[in-house]
């Protein structure tokens, strides 16, 4: 049996693993010609007056002050680090950032899903349970977990 990835999906969140599988997701998209899907999920909590008064807050103050421009930084830098020979779309949504990945990869039929193990929100991460877990046990594809 023959697998051929057509679209490989890379949520970012801004984080270091998030840029390393980023990584991982350009020379799987190399190797296989896909297209290569880079997301940003501007969290809901970003939208909220309350999320800067959250106590031990992980999210930087400016993601939740200007979250389009924070968008805007993270889509330009992903970008930037993909070679030219990769085909790119990039896609800014807004929601839960678990619910946002699940939903846009079985709307846009993506093969793979390559994310990083931990990204911005240590604390929600606790709490809530990470988006990449979430991800692992949810997606419909295969799921790839870059430390």
């Amino acid at each position: 049996m023959e697998i051929k990835y057509k679209k490989i999906l890379v949520p970012l969140d801004g984080s270091q693993n998030s840029f390393a599988a980023l990584a991982h997701a350009v020379a799987l998209a190399k190797t296989t010609e896909a297209e290569l899907h880079i997301l940003y999920v501007m969290a809901l909590s970003q939208q909220l007056p309350l999320a800067s008064q959250i106590s031990g807050c992980k999210i930087p103050l400016y993601t939740v002050d200007k979250p389009e421009a924070f968008a805007k930084t993270i889509i330009d830098a992903a970008v930037a680090s993909v070679p030219e020979t990769v085909n790119i779309k990039t896609h800014v949504e807004t929601g839960a950032p678990t619910i946002v990945i699940k939903e846009f990869a079985e709307q846009h039929k993506v093969d793979m899903i390559v994310i990083g193990s931990r990204g911005l929100g240590a604390i929600s991460g606790l709490i809530l349970g990470s988006v990449s877990g979430y991800v692992v046990h949810q997606a419909k594809c295969p799921v790839l977990v870059v430390k």
